[in-house]
């Protein structure tokens, strides 16, 4: 495709007219660019403005399923692979530091054995009586309605937590909902608060929010679109720390595994506390913290990197590849053993979340840095 023939493309895209074969050849002709070869040209317009059109225009067209994450995989894959590939030219999906030659044919990965597919809506949500409740994007309608509690699941994926105990009950009672490695899901709590769980997390939370605070605790990565109320602060503990809001949209990363804990702002304003001070943050700031006697710092974040899971994809910024084997295990329950040295391979790019985990290795060989050899769900890493 010439220059010219992709601008016609990208503005019959813009207008809402393309096919799903146009879309998929407007991702093509990126997914070919060598950046030293074809350079991103003035007249293709500014690429951060068409990043932001592109990135919401697609977000507006998938927002009625939005909330379903099993079932639009093909169309999440699809609405990803645009974004990563026709909009991100100076952000190649996968480069690693120095640009390498990618103009070679693709290597494929050595693999064997069965397709190992992404995860998915899998949860357990277990009750103040410790009586379990498995979710899964299948069923709608009332889970459970047991002990007060009504668990209630729509048809667009959210599952709706209400309470119908009296106060003085209500107070004690709290249930946990964990998602398994290869598991994601969203909850809706008493107050309004929409939580989404990334894998391998948890949230503790009380039945209903009695007294004068709101307080879960959390483990994993989990996001927050939390539901104002000036006279019940929200607080959030983890691993020693407590983050305080009223009202505000913000990530906690805090695996076990992780060096450090990460609290992310994307609008409003919090204070993450612990043993050694306090910080606030204000919207695009970042808080990194270990234990409960750790000093917190603050630093300029990534939100799109911050929150990628989320959205359904994988954004890495000048990451290592252990940190970035340590997200393809959650999401995609395998085993990641290394042979050789993997000091100084960093590497930058996005890719969706709903790709089998070969055409993830597989972005991440074009580096010509890397190799994997897949059995199994057994992933080798070697340089």
């Amino acid at each position: 495709m010439t220059t010219e023939e992709y601008l016609l493309l990208y503005e019959k895209f813009l207008a809402g007219n393309c096919t799903e074969q146009e879309k998929e050849l407007l991702a093509g002709y990126a997914d070919g660019f060598e950046l030293k070869e074809h350079p991103w040209k003035e007249e293709m317009g500014d690429k951060g403005e068409i990043r932001s059109e592109i990135y919401k225009r697609l977000q507006d067209e998938m927002r009625p399923r939005k909330r379903v994450w099993l079932r639009p995989v093909v169309k999440v894959a699809v609405a990803a692979a645009i974004i990563s590939a026709v909009v991100t030219v100076g952000f190649y999906r996968f480069f690693f530091h120095p640009s390498p030659d990618i103009s070679s044919e693709k290597k494929v990965v050595q693999r064997s054995g069965k397709v190992v597919n992404p995860g998915g809506n899998k949860a357990v949500l277990t009750l103040a009586d410790g009586s379990e409740i498995v979710l899964d994007s299948t069923k709608n309608g009332i889970l459970s309605s047991r002990n007060g509690v009504e668990v209630k699941q729509t048809k667009q994926g959210q599952v709706l937590y209400s309470c119908m105990l009296s106060s003085s009950k209500a107070g004690v009672s709290r249930n946990t909902i964990s998602t398994p490695v290869g598991g994601q899901y969203q909850i809706v709590l008493d107050d309004g608060t929409r939580v989404w769980l990334n894998a391998a997390s948890s949230l503790r939370f009380p039945v209903r929010f009695d007294g004068d605070e709101r307080a879960v605790e959390v483990s994993g990565e989990v996001y927050f679109e939390v539901a104002k109320n000036k006279e019940k602060p929200f607080k959030v503990s983890f691993n020693g720390n407590t983050v305080t809001v009223l009202g505000t949209h913000f990530n906690v990363m805090a695996y076990n595994d992780e060096a450090k804990s990460k609290v992310t702002l994307l609008e409003g304003a919090i204070r993450i506390s612990n043993h050694t001070g306090q910080n606030l943050l204000k919207p695009g700031m970042q808080a990194l913290v270990g234990d409960s006697n750790s000093i917190i710092t603050t630093r300029k974040a990534n939100l799109e990197e911050a929150v990628a899971w989320k959205n359904g994809y994988f954004v890495f910024e000048n990451e290592n590849i252990q940190s970035i084997m340590r997200k393809v295990t959650r999401w995609y329950d395998v085993t990641v053993v290394y042979q050789g040295n993997m000091t100084g391979k960093e590497f930058s790019g996005t890719i969706s979340r709903f790709e089998d985990v070969s055409e993830v290795l597989d972005m991440l060989e074009l580096t010509e840095t890397i190799h994997f050899n897949l059995q199994g769900r057994r992933i080798t890493v070697k340089p």
